[in-house]
């Protein structure tokens, strides 16, 4: 599965933070840039590992990595798995993402680790929906999810570097592909505690510093993200697609769903095959 998003920004040329495209890739292809890519460029990825080549370093890209690309600086990357390496993208520009980036000390390549993939792939969903709205009032939307993105991977950039995040990350690293893996079946917090054998109090301080929300709200972020890729990319009906990624009540996948998104199911699917 891919897409890539190129809208009409005209209305937003004119603000200071604005998303020129997002998009996504399973398995990224080979990708020679030898001038670089005119605005700078946030990647990251959660399964699979690849291979960066820029500023005359070779960097292996581990799984639940991130990866900051300047503007204008040449660069190649390409997928060391064979199956799979799932890279989702991110261009910002604007006076304001410009002068923003440079405060963060972002002039130059960074690699660091994804704390909290819910939180990228919420905001990155959100601007993929503006995107696939391609109304006036949707892009304006997008600009906003911008200034929050950014912020997002900065944090993401400076939390890394906690002692106490780090241990917590390495005991959290087998529980999140644990629910990766089975998000579709009955999880309960009880089942979590048991997994890494903790208390509900210290797994819920264990999430609050690495992924900065609740354990059930985190399983939750990961059912409406395959949920979206079914309302998009299948033919199943919704009732059928909330069973499948593990609600079981409708009426609860739905108040859910327009909750994170902004809109129902049924809009959220008639709104996307409307621009396919």
């Amino acid at each position: 599965m891919w897409f890539i998003c190129y809208p009409d920004i005209t209305p937003v040329k004119e603000l200071p933070f604005y998303t020129i495209s997002v998009g996504m890739h399973l398995w990224q292809y080979p990708t020679p840039r030898e001038n670089g890519y005119p605005y700078p460029q946030f990647l990251y990825s959660n399964k699979g590992s690849g291979k960066l080549i820029t500023e005359g370093k070779t960097h292996i890209i581990p799984e639940h990595s991130i990866i900051f690309l300047p503007a204008n600086v040449p660069h190649y990357y390409e997928a060391v798995t064979e199956d799979i390496w799932d890279v989702r993208w991110f261009v910002p520009y604007g006076d304001g993402t410009v002068a923003l980036l440079k405060q963060f000390g972002f002039d130059r390549c960074r690699i660091f680790p994804i704390t909290n993939l819910g939180a990228l792939d919420e905001i990155h969903n959100k601007i993929h929906m503006a995107f696939q709205i391609n109304t006036k009032e949707s892009i304006f939307f997008s600009a906003s999810y911008t200034y929050e993105f950014l912020f997002e991977f900065y944090r993401q950039y400076k939390e890394h570097s906690s002692p106490k995040s780090a241990q917590y990350r390495r005991r959290l690293t087998p529980l999140i592909e644990f629910i990766e893996h089975n998000f579709a079946s009955e999880i309960t917090q009880p089942m979590l505690c048991e997994q890494l054998h903790v208390s509900p109090q210290h797994l819920c301080r264990m999430f609050r510093e690495c992924l900065n929300t609740r354990p059930m709200a985190y399983v939750t972020q990961i059912r409406l993200r395959h949920a979206s890729e079914l309302l998009a990319h299948s033919e199943l009906s919704v009732s059928q697609i909330s069973e499948r990624v593990g609600f079981n009540n409708l009426n609860y996948f739905c108040k859910e769903f327009k909750r994170h998104s902004g809109m129902t199911p049924t809009t959220y699917r008639n709104r996307t095959l409307n621009q396919l």
